[in-house]
Order: C-alpha cells, then sequence, then structure tokens
C-alpha cells in the first residue's frame, strides 16, 4: 500500500469517525447540538490543517535529502526530478551562487529564485510556497524542493483530514492561501486577524491555529455559524475526548509506521556518510518508503562498485607513474624512453594498442610500437606531414579522438594507416616543435582519457628534452667547437680504449699526427678568421679520406690526430700520403677571398712498436711529425726511420 493510501486511511479514521458519531449522536440528541460540534469540528480541522502542513514541510525534508542522495548517484537532472511532481512541484540542486545547477517543476510568479526561499522547518515562509533546503558535500549549494499552497493543494489537504469547512492561511496577518471564495475569504481573514484559537462573529465559527516551528502559516478553519447550544456543550466535550483518545492512539501508530523507515533510511545514510560503503537497508517496505529503500541500496552497491574501480584505476595509475617516473630519471635512450611511454599509456588507458612516431618532419619513423600484431592493426610505414590521421596530428599540433572514418576529415587515414577502429593521438614536442605523435588504438576513448593522455605527452616531451640535452651536452664536452671534430678528451679516451681492444685481441693499430704548415704566417698575414676557416678545410679535407671507424681529433691549435683501428704501419703510411696529396692538390680559398696554398706534415707511429701505451705512441708520433717538418714539410715520416737531417724536439 502506498504512502498516500495509508495517510487516507489513518487520517480519516482519525478525523471523520469522532465527527461522524458526534454528529450522529448530536442528530439523535439535539439538533442544538450541531453548533456544538461545529465547534469542535472546526478547532480539529485547524489542529489536523497545522499537523498536515507540517508533514508536508517534513516530507519536503526527506525529499531534499532525497535529491541530495540521488545526485551523488546520478545526474543532478535525474535527481531533481525523483520528487517533481510526486512529491514537491520544484525541485533543485544549487550552485556555489545560489543559482540552479539543475531544477524540476515550476515556482509561482512573483517568487524569487530557490537559492532565496527559506526553510519551512524553521517556520520561515515566502509567499504561498512551502520549502525546504538541506547541504550536501557533492553540490555546493544544496538541493531545495518546495510544494505551491494553492486552492487545489488546500482542498486537498482538507479532504484528507476530512475537513469540508473553508481553509484560510496567514502570514503576519496576510493573505497567504484560501479554498473559500473571495467573499468568505475577506469575513473569515476580518475575524481571524490577530486572533488565536476559535473565534465566533458574523454568522462565523473561526478555529485559528497560529504560525510557529515547523508550520510558517496561521492555520484559519470557519465554518458559517449554525448557533449553539450550550446545554450540549457536555456531550460535545465528551465526544471530544473520546475522539481525541482515538486520535492519540491512531497517531502514535502513524508516526511509528511512517517514521520507522526513514529514521533507518537516515541512520544508514549517515554510515555510509562516514565512509561505511557496505551499510544497507535490511527492511525497505512497501510503497514510496519502499521505493526509496531499495533506491538507497542499489546507490550504495553502485557506490561500492565505483570506489571499487576507481581503487584500481589509482592502483594502475600510481604503477605507471612509478614506471614512467623511474624511467624519466634514469634512461637517457630516446628510443628506450618512448618504449616506456608507450606502455605506460596502453596500460594507463587501457588501450588494445599503440604507436610512437618520432622525428624530423620529413624523416618520422616508427620507433616504438605495441599490441598491434595481436589486434590485427597494421604498423604504419611512415607518416606525411598533412595527410591522413598521424600526418594532421603533426602538422596541426593538435590531438585526434574518434572513429576512424567516420566522416569528419581529421578521421581519414592515410593508406599505411589503421583503416578502421578507434583512435587517440596526440602530439610529442621538443623545444616547442612537434616532433612525433603519439597514437593509441582500440577501445572508444572519451574526454577523460584525451585529456590523461595529452598529460603524459606533456610529461614525455619534457624527459625529451632532457635526453636531448643530455646528449648535446655529452657532445659539446667531446667535439671541438670551431672544426666539429673530437677534442683531446675524447682522442685521450677513445686512443686508450683502442689500444686495450687492440692488446687483447692481437690486432693491429696505428697513429697518424697532422700540423698545419707555417700555419702562423696565415693568422699573421690574413687574420685569425681566415685560419679559422683553413682550419674547418683541412678538417672536412682529411675526414673524406679516412673511414668511419677511424677517430679524428682536434690535438690543439693546427695539430690533428687520426687513430687507425685494424691499421698496420703500412696502410698508416698510405694514408698519409693520400691526405698530404688532398690538402696540397687544390688553394684554399673561401667566397671573395685570396687563394691559399696550404700543406701539411704527417707524423706516422704504430701500435705496438713504437708505444705500448697512449703516452708514449702519440710522442713517438710527435718525433715522426717533427722530422717530417724538418725534412722540409709537405710529407709524412714513419717513427724509427732514420731522418735525412738530425732529429731533435
Amino acid at each position: 500500500m502506498s504512502l498516500r493510501s495509508r495517510l487516507y486511511l489513518v487520517l480519516g479514521a482519525l478525523f471523520l469517525v469522532p465527527i461522524l458519531v458526534g454528529g450522529l449522536v448530536l442528530v439523535l440528541v439535539v439538533p442544538e447540538v450541531q453548533s456544538s460540534q461545529r465547534t469542535a469540528s472546526v478547532r480539529g480541522a485547524a489542529v489536523a490543517m497545522r499537523a498536515e502542513i507540517a508533514a508536508e514541510c517534513n516530507e519536503l525534508v526527506l525529499a531534499s535529502q532525497l535529491v541530495a542522495n540521488a545526485s551523488a548517484a546520478s545526474t543532478p537532472q535525474h535527481a531533481v526530478r525523483t520528487v517533481v511532481p510526486s512529491v514537491a512541484d520544484y525541485a533543485a540542486l544549487l550552485g556555489p551562487s545560489g543559482t540552479p545547477v539543475a531544477q524540476a517543476g515550476r515556482l509561482p510568479p512573483g517568487v524569487p529564485g530557490p537559492g532565496s526561499l527559506p526553510d519551512c522547518t524553521a517556520g520561515a515562509a515566502l509567499g504561498p510556497v512551502l520549502a525546504s533546503a538541506v547541504s550536501t558535500s557533492g553540490v555546493s549549494g544544496g538541493a531545495v524542493t518546495a510544494r505551491v499552497l494553492d486552492r487545489a493543494l488546500l482542498t486537498r489537504l482538507a479532504a484528507r483530514t476530512g475537513v469540508d469547512n473553508e481553509v484560510v492561511l496567514l502570514r503576519d496577518g496576510r493573505l497567504v492561501a484560501t479554498s473559500a471564495p473571495a467573499a468568505d475569504t475577506r469575513a473569515v481573514v476580518r475575524i481571524a486577524r490577530g486572533r488565536v484559537g476559535v473565534v465566533s462573529a458574523g454568522g462565523w465559527v473561526a478555529a485559528v491555529v497560529a504560525q510557529g516551528r515547523g508550520s510558517p502559516f496561521t492555520v484559519v478553519v470557519a465554518s458559517r455559524d449554525p448557533g449553539l447550544s450550550s446545554a450540549l456543550v457536555a456531550g460535545f466535550v465528551l465526544i471530544l475526548a473520546a475522539g481525541a483518545a482515538a486520535a492519540v492512539l491512531l497517531v502514535t501508530s502513524l508516526a511509528r509506521s511512517l517514521s520507522q523507515p526513514f529514521t533507518d533510511l537516515t541512520e544508514v545514510a549517515e554510515r555510509v556518510a562516514h565512509g561505511d560503503l557496505d551499510a544497507r537497508l535490511d527492511t525497505v517496505g512497501e510503497g514510496e518508503a519502499g521505493r526509496l529503500g531499495e533506491a538507497f541500496n542499489h546507490m550504495t552497491t553502485e557506490l561500492r562498485r565505483n570506489m571499487t574501480a576507481l581503487e584500481q584505476s589509482r592502483e594502475d595509475l600510481r604503477d605507471s607513474l612509478q614506471r614512467i617516473g623511474d624511467t624519466l630519471m634514469s634512461t637517457h635512450d630516446l628510443e628506450g624512453l618512448l618504449q616506456v611511454v608507450l606502455e605506460t599509456a596502453v596500460a594507463t588507458l587501457r588501450a588494445e594498442a599503440g604507436v610512437v612516431l618520432y622525428g624530423a618532419p620529413d624523416q618520422l619513423r616508427l620507433v616504438a610500437q605495441m599490441g598491434l600484431h595481436e589486434a590485427g592493426i597494421p604498423a604504419p610505414t611512415g607518416v606525411t606531414v598533412g595527410a591522413g590521421v598521424l600526418g594532421r596530428v603533426i602538422a596541426t599540433g593538435e590531438s585526434v579522438r574518434g572513429e576512424l572514418s567516420s566522416g569528419p576529415p581529421e578521421l581519414n587515414p592515410a593508406s599505411d594507416e589503421p583503416r578502421r577502429g578507434q583512435i587517440l593521438a596526440t602530439p610529442l614536442r621538443s623545444m616547442g616543435a612537434v616532433t612525433g605523435v603519439l597514437a593509441l588504438y582500440g577501445r572508444p576513448f572519451d574526454a577523460t582519457d584525451d585529456d590523461a593522455l595529452r598529460t603524459l605527452s606533456g610529461q614525455a616531451s619534457t624527459a625529451i628534452d632532457n635526453v636531448q640535452l643530455h646528449q648535446e651536452a655529452q657532445r659539446l664536452s667531446t667535439t671541438d667547437a670551431l672544426t666539429g671534430l673530437w677534442n683531446f678528451r675524447y682522442l685521450s679516451m677513445s686512443l686508450a680504449r683502442e689500444i686495450e681492444r687492440s692488446t687483447r685481441f692481437e690486432r693491429p693499430l696505428a697513429v697518424l699526427m697532422l700540423d698545419l704548415d707555417h700555419f702562423k704566417a696565415v693568422n699573421d698575414t690574413y687574420g685569425h678568421a681566415r685560419g679559422d676557416t683553413v682550419l674547418r678545410e683541412l678538417a672536412q679535407r682529411v675526414q673524406d679520406q679516412i673511414r668511419e671507424v677511424d677517430t679524428y681529433a682536434r690535438y690543439g691549435g693546427e695539430e690533428f690526430v687520426v687513430v687507425l683501428p685494424e691499421t698496420t704501419i703500412e696502410g698508416a703510411a698510405q694514408l698519409a700520403e693520400r691526405i698530404c696529396l688532398a690538402v696540397r692538390r687544390q688553394p684554399f680559398q673561401g667566397d671573395g677571398e685570396e687563394p691559399l696554398t696550404v700543406t701539411v706534415s704527417i707524423g706516422v707511429a704504430a701500435f705496438p712498436q713504437h708505444g705500448s701505451s697512449a703516452a708514449t705512441l702519440m710522442r713517438s708520433a710527435d718525433r715522426a711529425l717533427y722530422v717530417a717538418k724538418h725534412e722540409g714539410r709537405d710529407r709524412w715520416h714513419v717513427a724509427g726511420e732514420e731522418a735525412t737531417a738530425p732529429v731533435g724536439h
């Protein structure tokens, strides 16, 4: 049985039975009893109407709590519709400024917005409206419900209480609502204003119950006075006492049956609010209270499920962030870093597969992939900037999300990209420029996934910058700024490493030491800028004569060293001859510069016959260089061979 049906039954028994019995007695005994019965009727009706208004107010409190609780488990609009129009005429969820976030139903014209409605449980009201507001952690402004006190509502309340008299509501002596015609209303207001209790005047009998906490209106129930006989007062009092006794029993039973489900619901809701998501209503009953209990149990079940999923998601995210954090702190391998970023993105966003393409705009290449084969997705072989989904991400620097080939141009893939399925792609940047793209494939992705992937790509971009800065710092620490060759520091490390390797595997190793002839004269005559140009040109000419495996470094000033792994003394001498020829063959000349004839002298030494360590081997090559210069320059000399002129250094 519904809550409304039980109210009809209990309140009908509470008020109609005593009135009918009293009326029957009065009709059978003396007609004058009608007047006395009328007085008791309006008094009881006024009390009942006040109780009804208070009950309406309490029901609004429960409705506001229901809206607040429902907003945590569903959308705001669905939450406000749970009580309109079954329990309230209007419901709203308010934002921080008091404006509605969601609302249902309407307020009467002239009534301020829901943020200004006073709470009826505190004995306050504004216009012909009962309202209740509760705060909630989910909605910063709280929840508000209201019921309009119009003629129709007063008629229904009067019918529920068995009142067949005119009902008038006043607030501070002013008319708020009435169920009576205009002329009768004016008469009732005139005799009731400023009075409390039963008032008889002008042919009317009116019972006036003052406004107070829980009922913000002065309730007036009026009936035309047929006149009472004082002889029947005693009989009427007895009948009223019997009715009052029955009312006490019925009201007690009604209060217990109606309030207990909501008391249980409040206790369980408080446990849930303190974090006990396993709390449930064991018995939910029938009717509106039963439906409310079932909805509450369903809400807590969904909350538990969502919290479990959230905890799992947090664990996954924590693991992923820990993994990528360790990688970002420890790795200087760019491709290894991008592989970890891709694996983190796939795991965190639960994608089926993913790829990372990276490089210069015209040299993008696939550097990392995951899950493509298992998902049956072909790997993109390359990307053309501006073409296809991935190419447009590179060109625009904007993320793309949706179903491939679903209509918009940005979702039409190129011929070498996957042709169908869901994609989420975001650019990777280095030093502010787009240098790659991170793409995930699989399930439909939402805006939250897009935000998460962009956050991850931002972290990855920072890590990429760090790797490149580290690589550049390493390069600068081991290269010569003028010529771009390796510097003395790198030469020392490389020569020591090659000597160790040659010793271990018993392989040949040779060293050439080169020096520009008369380079001081070039600087003195043409200036140091021209000298720098000559040094750079010499570095390039020698570079063209050696192998990739050879180490070519600037030793200092105009001296250079070439370390030749797997090279005998004969092979080193042949290379020295080619270098001398390449330097002297063509004058050194830049744009608008006077041509210069430049030559080079070279000392040749081999390991281990000319030195068993890096230092002794370099000294041997240096002595051989001195011999070549002493013999006339523009030539090479092998360490240990006799010179045609005295050797000195």
